[in-house]
């Protein structure tokens, strides 16, 4: 009857553990392809993880560190398992932006870059969430050197 009472609970703290991942997905995947020798990959990481810690759950950030072969294989892993292998292969090789994708569509929504203050960075990546999930945002039109276009695709397939 322990075993049986035992089993129960763990099944059930288990259950609650699963449902509480998945109800925290988050909006959108924050792709971050970078490289240590990359001097706009060091200013992305810096103004990235303050931004990141500012919007909340909404956005998850993936490496993708192509410095050592080890961290490029990672990095092909934590694409694989976000079902996002085909941004990955757009841009892997390429470092200092970040590709904003939408966790459930697997789109490419947007970019951020190192010229984003966190704070700029923060208010970019809470618009392109809310894009994901559908909801109303403000938007300022800016006639500054700022954008969040992405970068031209870096790999492309032979034909």
């Amino acid at each position: 009857m322990k075993k049986l009472a035992s089993t129960l609970a763990t099944l059930g703290f288990v259950a609650a553990l699963s449902a509480d991942a998945f109800a925290t997905s988050p909006d959108v995947y924050v792709v971050n392809f970078r490289n240590d020798k990359n001097t706009e990959s060091q200013v992305l990481d810096s103004q990235l993880a303050t931004a990141l810690a500012m919007v909340g759950g909404d956005a998850e950030e993936v490496v993708i560190d192509t410095s050592t072969a080890a961290k490029w294989e990672k990095g092909a892993h934590e694409a694989f398992d976000r079902d996002i292998v085909p941004v990955f292969n757009q841009w892997v090789g390429l470092p200092g932006f970040a590709a904003v994708v939408d966790a459930k569509t697997k789109r490419v929504i947007g970019c951020v870059n190192g010229q984003f203050s966190a704070n700029e960075m923060a208010k970019e990546l809470g618009k392109m969430a809310a894009r994901a999930k559908g909801s109303a945002y403000l938007s300022n039109a800016s006639t500054g050197q700022k954008t969040t276009q992405c970068p031209p695709v870096y790999n492309v397939v032979p034909k």
